[in-house]
């Protein structure tokens, strides 16, 4: 009874110090708020996001919506905005709570003041990092999949420690999977993680073919309860790209998949992180305090991954030194159920960080791995350090990671009466709104008129140069229009020749900004008239 009572404890305080941090760092207002977070859920809900709009938040429209509908039935019922940021927060208590639950398992053959201590310090090492604190209480759904992960580690973790390092249960095993998979679906980037625990599980060793014939085993049990957790978050989505666009994964990958809706671009380039050998090996070092648009849009200062990174290859030095004068290497934890647990941990963490190199370098998915510092800083200062100085050396560590962090800000406004303030002009009836700009405007199409439909003109996924199916769609729904049509735009004035193009001009008089409290770009709405045919391009 004591022992619930007390996790009941230390998840309700959990999630009241996330969501006094959300409270405490103002209303989210990000680029993919203002651009899809909003939109898309509220054009699938009205079932218009395929169909009636084309395009409307750019390339982004075709991101799952799963995950935003509940945001999105927050703001449909009005709820004031602190309590819509309070329950945003909920999955970083959430995560916080199984990060706890993590480490005491990770450390339990410490003893109880150093066991207390070594928790303690990795748990604040661990809910503090830059990225992780910056994305608290947004829409940008990192908290969510690391929710999801979180507690598929701590199940894991604890199979193998109950297991004394043999077989892990199959319940574990599929527990974790589907997890995983559950956050694969709603957010493609989290399969990396899902990629890096099952090499984890496949690799945490013994390695006589006895113990890797059943590592194979459990490693195929977690990922076929990936794809299954995959299929329930992703399925729907897929299925209506699938039935609308001829690609589950449209536009992504369409050179292989060869949709008429869109060309046969590359979507997903690498721009961030390093790009050869040399950037590679000094790359966690420079992950403290890069520059704009090496790792992340937004700067920040965090030495959590340099340091972790220091540490280890001091540790590696230090096993080397010692196998080769003849000894056993460093200490490693007493009980074989945890020392695999470790080894399991290492490895995830290790090809996870790999993995999310070479695919994304976009330091904001890395969360999770983000959490994980605080374990390995203070297991590998366990290590190499005497008993009596290594809790000490911790303590010193963890408040300098914590004193010298930047936390990431990707805009935020100060707390209103409304999620949302639009300030919409009048809009005739039976209107059709082109948009000709990347910036991210698609917040407000769910404040004009209901009957009005939106076309993507000119964004990151149109433009009417494009000889595709999707820009075929626009031209036809242009031409065919009898009503009145206006542009949406930002800057003002941006998109005159995509217009033209369509044989259609501004009238400039008629223009009028849209006042919003998001205060990132003046929206401009401008009425639109068709050239004489003499005048089109």
């Amino acid at each position: 009874m004591h022992s619930r009572i007390g996790e009941i404890a230390l998840l309700f305080a959990c999630l009241v110090v996330a969501g006094a941090a959300s409270l405490k760092l103002g209303q989210d207002a990000n680029w993919d708020l203002q651009n899809y977070h909003f939109y898309n859920p509220w054009a699938w809900w009205q079932g218009r996001i395929f169909t009636w709009d084309i395009a409307g938040a750019q390339l982004q429209t075709y991101h799952n919506a799963l995950l935003d509908l509940p945001f999105y039935a927050m703001l449909a019922a009005s709820w004031p905005p602190r309590v819509v940021a309070v329950t945003l927060a909920l999955p970083t208590g959430i995560a916080a709570y199984f990060l706890a639950r993590l480490l005491r398992t990770l450390f339990a053959d410490l003893p109880g003041t150093d066991r207390r201590l070594a928790i303690g310090t990795a748990f604040a090492i661990g809910v503090s990092p830059a990225i992780g604190v910056g994305v608290i209480g947004t829409t940008m759904n990192e908290w969510p999949l690391v929710a999801l992960m979180m507690p598929g580690l701590c199940l894991l973790a604890r199979a193998l420690v109950e297991a004394r390092g043999a077989s892990m249960s199959r319940r574990a095993l599929l527990g974790a999977g589907l997890l995983f998979g559950l956050a694969t679906g709603f957010k493609l980037t989290a399969g990396t993680f899902a990629v890096g625990l099952c090499v984890a599980i496949l690799l945490r060793g013994p390695y006589d073919r006895s113990a890797l014939r059943r590592a194979f085993g459990e490693a195929f049990v977690f990922g076929l309860a990936v794809l299954a957790g995959t299929a329930v978050t992703l399925g729907p989505w897929a299925w209506a790209l699938w039935t609308h666009f001829d690609s589950p994964i449209f536009p992504y990958g369409n050179q292989w998949i060869k949709s008429p809706w869109w060309g046969e671009y590359t979507v997903l380039t690498r721009r961030y992180g390093p790009h050869d050998l040399l950037e590679w090996l000094r790359f966690p070092f420079d992950l403290y305090n890069p520059r704009e648009f090496f790792v992340s849009e937004v700067a920040y200062r965090d030495a959590r991954i340099p340091v972790t990174y220091g540490l280890g290859l001091l540790a590696t030095a230090a096993w080397l030194s010692m196998r080769l004068r003849g000894g056993a290497g460093l200490p490693a934890p007493g009980g074989a159920g945890v020392s695999r647990a470790w080894v399991l941990i290492i490895v995830f963490f290790v090809v996870s960080f790999l993995l999310w190199t070479e695919q994304h370098s976009v330091y904001r998915y890395l969360i999770v791995l983000d959490m994980l510092t605080g374990a390995l800083i203070v297991s590998l200062l366990h290590r190499m350090l005497r008993p009596q100085l290594a809790a000490g050396v911790a303590l010193f560590v963890a408040a300098a990671l914590i004193a010298t962090t930047q936390h990431a800000d990707w805009w935020r406004v100060e707390f209103g009466p409304r999620w949302f303030d639009v300030n919409m002009p009048a809009v005739e009836k039976n209107a059709q709104v082109l948009i000709t700009t990347e910036d991210p405007i698609s917040f407000v199409l769910p404040y004009f008129p209901a009957d009005a439909r939106h076309l993507g003109v000119a964004n990151s996924v149109n433009a009417p140069w494009r000889r595709t199916k999707l820009q075929y769609a626009v031209a036809d729904a242009i031409r065919g229009h009898d009503g009145p049509q206006y542009q949406l735009t930002s800057p003002p004035g941006a998109g005159s020749l995509s217009l033209a193009s369509h044989g259609l001009e501004r009238d400039q008089a008629s223009c009028r900004e849209i006042r919003t409290n998001m205060a990132i770009a003046v929206l401009e709405l401008c009425r639109l008239s068709r050239l004489p045919e003499s005048a089109r391009p």
